[in-house]
């Protein structure tokens, strides 16, 4: 599983930025899972999980607590899917809690079991999770890095067209976030619009709705950023007439919506209206899992609208509240971050361990090649000294014409020189094939060559070879017809 390096970009400070994209229901879109128990478990298992599924869109925490239930359930019927959905859920709670630590650790598991699962679509999902976790982390190359293994994922996945394209507009509108977050609206703005993209590709109408209700909103906050407050409101107001009315009254969307819309009329220091807004988003705030940004958020705007209206009182109770939530936020931020740092590092001394392993290893090999390489040449210069003498102290065997003939029949590459040399050697191959049957014609005409006491210069200069290469060459031949160490192997050849 893929660790993050740490790289923090210089003179980030994501509670200063003034908004943060909202994500819907990231990744467990309200589908039937596709389990592997029998049907009756199986509808009742997805029935329950989607109730549980809608709970957390006003419930959460309530939601939350049934999810380890739900988990076993799934476990004992035996629904991957399922258990990989309810570990996609947890993971998107703990984000909407700010609780980046456990955020991390919950996507890290989903991630592992959807890989010993070989489910491609949840270890997209993990991915996705992580890119949010790196974008609020201000980690942008990770928070990239994790958008493109998702979308790469994603692509590897059976899963119907309808829930893939619902995926991969979910990851444009967190890639669209992370540009948010880094101040570059005109890029968070392009992404949104690749969202139609993917949305357009979707046949299934409801869902259409829903993730248009999203983007609707998150396009018209990336317009509020850029400083087009008419353009925020054009789209806020799309995002609303999407809504369904009673569920989505009281949805995270809808809090956003609000939010933006108190942006927009403090923005045009329209106070009073700006107010309007923004105490409707703090009412259905308690009931929705509103992360501890959006929080900040809401509070630094309801700041704003009372400074308008000169009630110092109410500005001094949402400043403390700005900044005891900007407190947790950071603490909660540093708490991930050091979560990331303390994994790499392991995974940092694992590696390292493991690098030194390899090279102590790789040493001990070298080294002890090094010691053979050096005991072979020191073994064969004593025996290429051995043989000199031996040459120097042995008159040839065969007469000098005879001799210069087989040389000639040499240099001229003859074929004709094994039968020649077989003559006056009638019994010599013989001899050579009874000690070593699986000796091939090329040594056999090399064994020939020492039979005439050639030197290792005089082959070197007849094959156009090295001597070192004559000398590797009488070495195989040596251990082949496995001629001791301490014999010369011209006198050996000279014996047979």
């Amino acid at each position: 599983m893929y660790i993050y390096p740490i790289v923090i970009p210089f003179g980030i400070d994501l509670m200063k930025l003034k908004y943060l994209l909202f994500l819907f229901l990231c990744f467990y879109p309200n589908l039937p899972a596709i389990g592997q128990a029998d049907n009756s478990q199986k509808l009742t298992l997805d029935a329950q999980i989607a109730a549980n599924n809608d709970l957390f869109m006003t419930k959460p925490d309530q939601a939350f607590l049934m999810i380890d239930v739900l988990m076993k359930k799934a476990v004992l019927a035996g629904n991957k899917d399922a258990e990989l959905s309810l570990l996609s859920k947890k993971t998107w709670y703990f984000i909407r809690k700010t609780n980046l630590k456990q955020a991390l650790k919950a996507a890290q598991e989903l991630d592992g079991k959807a890989i010993q699962y070989e489910n491609y679509y949840w270890q997209s999902a993990a991915h996705s999770h992580l890119l949010e976790i790196c974008s609020f982390n201000g980690l942008q190359e990770q928070a990239i890095m994790e958008f493109d293994k998702s979308m790469a994922l994603l692509e590897k996945s059976n899963q119907p067209e309808d829930k893939i394209n619902y995926s991969k507009a979910i990851n444009y509108i967190k890639i669209a976030n992370l540009y948010e977050t880094q101040g570059d609206f005109g890029k968070a703005k392009k992404m949104l619009l690749k969202v139609d993209e993917h949305i357009g590709k979707i046949t299934d109408r409801e869902k259409i709705r829903k993730i248009r209700f999203v983007n609707f909103t998150n396009l018209g906050a990336v317009n509020f950023e850029l400083g087009l407050q008419d353009s925020a409101e054009y789209f806020i107001q799309k995002s609303i007439h999407l809504s369904d009315g009673a569920n989505d009254e009281e949805s995270l969307n809808q809090f956003r919506n609000l939010l933006i819309l108190g942006q927009v009329y403090n923005a045009k220091k329209d106070g009073l209206k700006a107010l309007h807004f923004l105490k409707k988003a703090e009412v259905i705030e308690p009931k929705l899992a509103t992360n501890l940004q959006e929080k900040n958020m809401l509070y630094q705007e309801l700041v704003e609208s009372y400074k308008a209206l000169d009630s110092s009182e109410q500005v001094n109770i949402y400043t403390y509240k700005a900044k005891d939530t900007e407190i947790a936020y950071e603490k909660n931020k540093s708490s991930s971050l050091k979560k990331i740092i303390n994994d790499d590092l392991l995974k940092e001394r694992n590696y390292s361990l493991y690098i030194v392993t390899g090279f102590s290893v790789l040493l001990l090999l070298s080294l002890y090649f090094i010691y053979r390489l050096h005991k072979k040449n020191k073994l064969l210069v004593q025996q290429e000294t051995l043989s000199e003498k031996y040459l120097q102290d042995n008159k040839q065997t065969i007469d000098q014409e005879t001799l210069s003939k087989l040389i000639n029949l040499l240099k001229q590459h003859d074929a004709a020189f094994m039968t020649v040399f077989h003559g006056v050697f009638p019994d010599f191959v013989n001899k050579i094939q009874a000690i070593q049957p699986n000796v091939v014609q090329t040594e056999v005409e090399f064994c020939a060559y020492m039979k005439l006491n050639l030197t290792t210069k005089e082959i070197s200069k007849i094959l156009s070879i090295e001597p070192k290469s004559v000398q590797a060459k009488k070495y195989r031949i040596r251990k082949k017809l496995n001629i001791p160490n301490e014999v010369d192997i011209y006198m050996w050849f000279n014996q047979i």
